[in-house]
């Protein structure tokens, strides 16, 4: 073992991710975490693995798509209007954002992090036995309408030429690979290159993983202050007395800005809750993923039956369920999914996670130039389980002072500093 200590605030895919790959090299971790360790946004959401997630959340048209949206209570997409100046920020950034230039150089650089993703998920899965549904047979974009279904044509094609397989699906070919399933679709896209897995049984495995080879998970402790000397963390300060470190990570997902300006350092992040719930024993199992895209309501058989997964609400760290927003998901299935019927969602309990989003759609992850020992690792909106290894991968070498995989000024800790 390396005489390095390590400490990770934060117990999701991301901050797992980061002590697997620290302990690795010899480094001894401590992980942090201020839940029970019963849950966190790492277990409940729709499970993709997904390299065809390349257009950024602050993209041309979102703006004024979400103005539309904010009327319908039921809709796929809401922002709670408050007077709050972190809001307001986030709000003109995401705005400056929002342009064709700005998602043309965030494109090549989701590529790059979600395809090194997928290969360090099947690298984990073979390495520590772990089984948890995983198939990287594709995700299918269901359309309802001509004019959707050309825009994913339009996405699939940038995909194409970046490398990814994907195939435009007439109904009867979607029909050839979903033979039980009644659609009411205009066509789709396949994303070969997509995979998934059931991510509450992957984070629980993985965990034990972590637990067996050494690495200790602290939970329960909450993250106060620190103790600070010139540019450097001497200290975390927690409700369980203060721990030392020589390296310290903060992968706290939609937290991260609240627990960033404990420690003085200021990330513009808010927190997009979605709703997901299971059908244990459904009408109809498909086999593949798909997304209902104009819905944007996403949909996985797992291994514990059909979980579906929606909506994005801007509206602070509360974990309240909203029924009308949980109506909007259960509404739009039955419009693109017949077989599934009022009946089939009576006895559902729905599910709440946050996902931390950046103004611009691009995660932190990297060193910040406010403390020289201290890493951050958040922001990754809803390709939080899809982007946690290369995250833990990434920051594992920061700390480690070695070459990293990828580097892109667009992911610096400090770009709005």
């Amino acid at each position: 073992m390396s005489s390095k200590k390590v400490i990770v605030v934060g117990a999701g895919i991301v901050g797992l991710s980061t002590a697997y790959f620290l302990h690795k090299k010899g480094i001894e971790v401590t992980v942090i975490d201020n839940t029970d360790g019963s849950d966190n946004c790492s277990h409940g959401n729709a499970g993709y693995v997904s390299p065809s997630h390349i257009i950024p959340l602050a993209s041309p048209g979102i703006i004024s798509q979400g103005i539309k949206w904010m009327i319908n209570p039921e809709s796929p997409f809401y922002i709670k209007p408050r007077l709050n100046a972190d809001l307001i920020r986030w709000g003109l950034l995401f705005k400056k954002a929002s342009t064709k230039a700005r998602v043309d150089a965030a494109i090549p650089v989701l590529n790059q992090l979600t395809v090194l993703s997928k290969k360090y998920y099947e690298q984990i899965l073979k390495d520590e036995s772990i089984e948890a549904g995983y198939s990287s047979e594709g995700l299918l974009m269901l359309c309802k309408t001509a004019s959707t279904l050309h825009h994913e044509i339009e996405v699939a094609e940038i995909g194409s030429t970046l490398g990814l397989e994907t195939a435009v699906l007439s109904n009867q070919e979607v029909q050839k690979l979903e033979p039980g399933l009644e659609m009411d679709i205009a066509g789709a896209v396949l994303f070969k290159c997509d995979a998934w897995m059931t991510p509450g049984v992957f984070m629980k495995e993985f965990k034990k993983r972590l637990i067996n080879k050494g690495i200790k998970i602290q939970h329960n402790t909450s993250l106060t202050g620190a103790k600070i000397e010139k540019n450097k963390i001497v200290a975390l300060e927690t409700n369980m007395g203060d721990l030392v470190a020589d390296e310290y990570v903060l992968a706290t997902g939609s937290w991260s800005p609240i627990l960033a300006k404990k420690l003085g350092v200021s990330i513009p992040l808010q927190a997009g809750k979605g709703y997901s719930f299971m059908i244990k024993d459904p009408v109809v199992k498909p086999n593949l993923p798909s997304i209902l895209v104009e819905a944007r309501v996403a949909t996985t058989p797992m291994l514990d039956g059909l979980r579906f997964a929606g909506t994005m609400e801007i509206a602070g760290t509360q974990l309240d369920i909203n029924p009308i927003r949980v109506r909007g998901i259960v509404n739009s299935i039955s419009k693109y999914l017949p077989q599934f019927k009022d009946q089939d969602f009576s006895q559902i309990q729905p599910w709440a996670g946050l996902r931390p989003c950046t103004p611009d759609g691009l995660p932190y992850i990297g060193r910040t130039s406010k403390y020289s020992n201290l890493v951050i690792g958040t922001g990754h909106a809803m390709l939080g389980f899809t982007l946690g290894p290369v995250t833990g991968h990434l920051l594992s070498q920061e700390i480690l002072n070695e070459k990293t995989d990828f580097a892109s000024p667009l992911l610096s800790v400090d770009r709005y500093a």
